[in-house]
């Protein structure tokens, strides 16, 4: 294998704590119980998937929530519940970053969406750093700013010819087995971090 030069992260679970029982919990609070059937991490109504491909905007995902919502509820209701599985960032890797940026070109690729963009970026210079969350990382990629979200291999292969980076020299860390696959067909070293795991403390190992 060749020597690893580039580190492309997740957000979700890697570097920030997320808890869909508790985003479950409070749909069902607003009268929308198994909210599974709506959404999870891999599976969900077309409705979820296009935000995060931004090919919706936010007022157009209130409306269409609501088509699909056996309750009718308001833009504030449908963005604290959605926001609710929004834990914190989880500092001990952010440092591992913050000491490691210079031996390796770091990046970032995260599925995510506006509403939820809009609550983890200032809260990261709110309560973790005083810096643009987007300056720690060489570059950071959204996929509702991509157009286009993992697992599909068409995302990564296009970071990678953004970036110029070789596949053979770029590490994939994601805590989504489908999204690991993805990038290892690419021919992306990767680590698969499941709960057990942190990044300061299995990295090292890997590299």
């Amino acid at each position: 294998m060749n020597k690893v030069k580039n580190i492309i992260f997740d957000l979700g679970n890697v570097l920030y704590d997320i808890d869909f029982t508790k985003m479950y919990q409070s749909f069902e609070e607003l009268g929308i119980p198994h909210f599974e059937t709506y959404f999870t991490l891999n599976q969900s109504d077309p409705l979820f998937f296009e935000l995060e491909k931004g090919t919706i905007n936010q007022t157009q995902f209130f409306e269409g929530f609501n088509k699909i919502s056996p309750v009718v509820l308001s833009p504030l209701q449908i963005t604290t519940a959605w926001n609710s599985l929004l834990m914190g960032y989880r500092k001990a890797a952010i440092n591992w970053i913050l000491e490691n940026d210079r031996a390796y070109n770091i990046y970032l690729f995260s599925n995510t969406n506006q509403i939820h963009f809009d609550h983890f970026i200032p809260e990261f210079e709110r309560e973790v750093a005083d810096v643009p969350f987007q300056s720690i990382f060489k570059k950071a990629y959204f996929s509702h700013e991509l157009g286009m979200r993992k697992p599909d291999p068409a995302s990564f292969a296009q970071i990678l010819e953004n970036e110029s980076l070789m596949a053979s020299e770029t590490l994939f860390i994601d805590d989504n087995k489908p999204n690991v696959e993805a990038a290892a067909s690419l021919g992306m070293s990767t680590i698969h971090l499941t709960e057990c795991m942190k990044i300061h403390q299995c990295i090292f190992d890997y590299l």
